[in-house]
């Protein structure tokens, strides 16, 4: 992490002078302007180096997975995660960066070529921009002159007739509500639309000039293209079409565009990677000069660029964004802000009194034993609740019976105060924000409560908010040391004691972040013992894994089922 400052274009030498004289008298001798503005630099995802050894394609948690040659970005849900893809290492792929590390979607890390199909076995060629919007990801795949689409755990075809060369997609929903998806057809030296519609057709935008990084601004009705590599081209947009109008940004000598470009959260400004004197900058130019004066600006310097090549800039809000280089992606945030975590507003449930937990089957009373397994570490103060994430396999809960289901919650919110060592925790049921239940609250009538499932519905999924004052890593330690006491002792006697109730052996799953992307296997239980009558082929033929970080979290092959699912994870980022 570091910190640099903002600088402003400067003026002539002689201008200086000039200044300085007039204003001797009136300002002391030392006084100088502070900087506009500062920016706090972060490693989001270093890839790692290993250095005579060739690089390829690797998943994996920071300084292990590696990010070959990125293209494109396009920001995931909850701003803690980046979509992006991989043209390096002789393959080509879509692939997922968060806090947790790197992992491929769809595609191939080492071949390239053409094939639809399940997204583990499909090909691309050199993509260079990826999108995700309604519930499917937008490729363009560059080389093979398509967009592909990745839906439902299946790429296939969305256009691909009379396109060259694709570089950039964007997708934008016009004012009348028509959802369109603009593609910089670049090898055609033009921009098409085509509706966001099973049945597509494409409608040519604008043409005369070879398109890249496209922007759209929705308050002044213009879009924004990289134009011919070096320039930045204005274009009025209306309801239908574009119109005659388009204008260039930027004087042609002070321009210095390299890459990338990012509309600011308020549409007034542009970033874009430059040069400058032999030193690399992130600039910005202005977006609300008239068209005649737009082609005679000078950037201004946001930063001195002094990592790697940067490939894309890839806005979080008004004051963050991601930088995503040739290998690598840091997030810029602006040193003057602090996140203020979102408040947990906590709804009074319907009252219920029930102060015996009813059962079914009726489990002979038991004093709470001693659990030496609950771990006591020093509670992290924080000035809210963490967030934590608890899966387990589907199989082995009666998701069939909504009774036993209340009643089954109910005691694992009895499990989870003990290892939270308080009830001042929170439930989070489906949808969130409408039953967050007190952990003090009985829940064992409750038959409306809903189990949130991974995407092919083989985990079981409870997120809880932890008390104040402790952290979501603290909580995620708690819980993954917890030995489900109460939890397991009614679901071995509903197997004992209930007719037509079938569940299977009941654990906690290694996973946080890719829950709902995996499909469940026994090897993914907490405290896995490989069978000694298994041998490794056995072994191997489940999928491997890998555990990140020190939650435990365990990747088990990214099998995206559907990407509505595979990125409506629960990124459990804290801020930096």
């Amino acid at each position: 992490m570091h910190v640099v400052f903002a600088r402003r274009a400067w003026p002539s030498a002689l201008f200086v002078a000039l200044l300085l004289t007039a204003v001797w008298a009136a300002c002391p001798a030392a006084a100088e302007d502070p900087p506009s503005q500062s920016w706090t630099i972060y490693n989001f995802f270093k890839s790692r180096l290993c250095i005579g050894c060739s690089q390829g394609q690797t998943d994996g948690p920071s300084d292990v997975g590696i990010l070959s040659t990125a293209a494109g970005g396009f920001l995931g849900p909850g701003s803690h995660s980046l979509l992006l893809c991989d043209v390096g290492g002789g393959g080509s792929t879509v692939r997922l960066v968060n806090r947790s590390g790197i992992y491929t979607i769809a595609g191939d890390r080492a071949k390239r070529g053409k094939k639809d199909g399940p997204a583990a076995e499909a090909l691309f060629n050199m993509p260079s921009s990826v999108v995700y919007e309604g519930g499917a990801l937008y490729v363009a795949d560059s080389s093979n002159d398509a967009i592909r689409r990745v839906a439902e755990g299946n790429v296939d075809n969305f256009i691909s007739a009379g396109l060259h060369s694709p570089s950039y997609i964007l997708p934008y929903r016009r004012s009348e509500s028509t959802h369109d998806l603009f593609v910089s057809d670049t090898g055609n030296s033009r921009i098409i639309f085509a509706p966001l519609l099973e049945s597509t057709f494409i409608t040519r935008f604008v043409a005369g000039f070879q398109p890249g990084v496209l922007q759209i601004s929705e308050s002044k009705q213009l879009m924004f293209a990289i134009a011919s590599s070096t320039r930045i081209k204005a274009i009025q947009m209306d309801d239908v079409n574009a119109s005659a109008s388009t204008w260039y940004i930027g004087d042609v000598n002070c321009v210095g565009y390299l890459s990338a470009l990012m509309l600011t959260a308020d549409e007034t400004e542009l970033y874009y990677y430059g040069n400058r004197d032999g030193k690399k900058y992130i600039f910005s130019i202005s977006t609300t000069a008239e068209k005649e004066k737009a082609p005679t600006l000078c950037p201004q310097v946001v930063m001195e660029w002094t990592e790697d090549n940067v490939q894309s800039l890839v806005r979080v809000n008004q004051h963050e964004f991601y930088v995503v280089t040739t290998s690598n992606v840091y997030r810029v945030r602006d040193t003057s802000f602090t996140p203020t975590p979102t408040p947990i507003v906590t709804p009074t449930p319907t009252p219920i009194v029930t102060p015996t937990i009813p059962i079914t089957p009726t489990v002979p009373p038991i004093p709470t034993p001693t659990i030496t397994l609950t771990p006591t570490p020093t509670i992290t103060i924080s000035q809210y609740r963490g967030n934590t994430v608890t899966a387990f396999p589907a199989v082995s809960l009666p998701l069939a019976n909504k009774k036993l289901m209340a009643e089954l919650h109910a005691w694992m919110m009895k499990d989870v105060g003990i290892a939270f060592n308080s009830t001042d925790f929170i439930a989070v049921f489906p949808p969130k924000g409408k039953f967050d239940v007190p952990g003090n609250v009985n829940v064992s009538t409750w038959t409306n409560l809903t189990t949130q499932l991974n995407f092919d519905g083989t985990i079981a999924i409870m997120e809880y908010y932890t008390p104040y004052g402790m952290s979501s890593e603290e909580g995620e330690q708690r819980l993954f040391a917890s030995p489900w006491y109460w939890t397991i002792k009614f679901l071995n006697s509903i197997k004992q004691e209930v007719p037509g109730i079938h569940v299977e052996e009941f654990c906690m799953l290694n996973c946080v972040e890719q829950c709902e992307t995996i499909t469940f296997d026994r090897t993914q239980c907490v405290g896995y013992v490989k069978p000694t009558g298994c041998n490794d082929v056995c072994v191997g033929a489940a999928v491997s894994s890998a555990v990140l970080g020190t939650t435990g979290v365990v990747l088990l092959a990214l099998m995206i089922g559907s990407p509505a699912n595979a990125l409506s994870a629960v990124l459990l980022v804290p801020p930096v």
